[in-house]
C-alpha cells in the first residue's frame, strides 16, 4: 500500500510518458515559432529580422520531427505559427517585452532546449537518432542568440543585458518551485482524500453494514413520491 502510494506520487510530480513529453515540445516548438515569427516583423535590424525568421521557420519543422510517431498528435495551427500573424496566446508579447529582454529570453530557453533535448535522447535509445537534427539546430540558435546580445553589448545595453538575463533566471526558479508546488498540492490532495475516505468513512460504512462490494441494483422512488 504505502509503495503504491509513493509509485504514484513520484509520477503526479515528475513524470510524463515519451509520447506525452514529446507532445509538450512539439506544441512549445510551434507556439515559439509563431513568437519569434511576430518578432521579426517589429523589429527594425534586417539581419536580427533574417535571424528571427529562419529560428521560426526551424521551429516548425521541429514540432513535425516531434509529432512523427507520436500518438494522438496534437493540432497545432502550424500555417499560423509559419506566417506569424499573432503572438500565442500565452507566448511572448515582443512588444511588451522589449528586444534584449526578448532576445535574453529566447538564449536562456534554447540552452535549456539543447539540455533537455540530450537527455531525451538518451531515454529513447535507438528512436533517439532522430533528435540529432533537432540538437543542432538549438546549439545554432544558441549561437545566433548569443551573438546578438553580444551585438547589444557592443552598442552600449550591456548593463541591459545582464540585468535582463539575471532577472529571467531568477524568475525561472520562482516559477520551476511554484510548479513543484502546484503538482505536490494536487497529489497531496488526493492522497489526503483517500486516506480520510479509508480511515474515517471506511469504518462507519462497516459498522453500518452498508460498504458492499460490486455493482448495486438502483432505487427508485414512486412517481407519486417524487413530486
Amino acid at each position: 500500500m504505502l509503495a503504491r502510494l509513493v509509485h504514484r506520487l513520484w509520477r503526479g510530480l515528475f513524470w510524463r510518458t515519451p509520447g506525452a513529453q514529446l507532445r509538450a515540445f512539439a506544441e512549445t516548438e510551434s507556439y515559439g515559432a509563431r513568437d519569434l515569427a511576430h518578432a521579426a516583423e517589429l523589429v527594425k535590424d534586417p539581419w536580427l529580422s533574417r535571424q528571427l525568421l529562419r529560428h521560426a521557420q526551424d521551429e516548425v519543422r521541429h514540432a513535425g520531427i516531434l509529432e512523427e510517431g507520436t500518438p494522438e498528435p496534437a493540432q497545432l495551427g502550424l500555417g499560423a505559427s509559419v506566417i506569424g500573424d499573432s503572438a500565442a496566446e500565452t507566448g511572448l508579447d515582443f512588444e511588451q517585452l522589449g528586444e534584449v529582454r526578448f532576445l535574453a529570453f529566447v538564449h536562456l530557453a534554447e540552452k535549456r532546449a539543447v539540455h533537455e533535448f540530450q537527455l531525451h535522447q538518451r531515454a529513447l535509445g535507438a528512436d533517439g537518432a532522430r533528435l540529432d537534427t533537432i540538437l543542432n539546430d538549438e546549439r545554432r540558435h544558441v549561437a545566433w542568440t548569443g551573438h546578438a546580445l553580444d551585438r547589444l553589448r557592443d552598442a552600449g545595453r550591456g548593463a541591459e543585458v545582464d540585468a535582463a538575463l539575471r532577472a529571467l533566471r531568477i524568475e525561472r526558479w520562482k516559477n520551476a518551485a511554484l510548479s513543484l508546488l502546484r503538482r505536490l498540492s494536487s497529489v497531496l490532495s488526493a492522497l489526503t482524500l483517500s486516506l480520510v475516505y479509508v480511515l474515517l468513512l471506511g469504518p462507519f460504512c462497516l459498522l453500518a453494514g452498508t460498504w458492499r462490494a460490486g455493482w448495486q441494483a438502483s432505487v427508485r422512488a414512486p412517481i407519486d413520491r417524487a413530486f
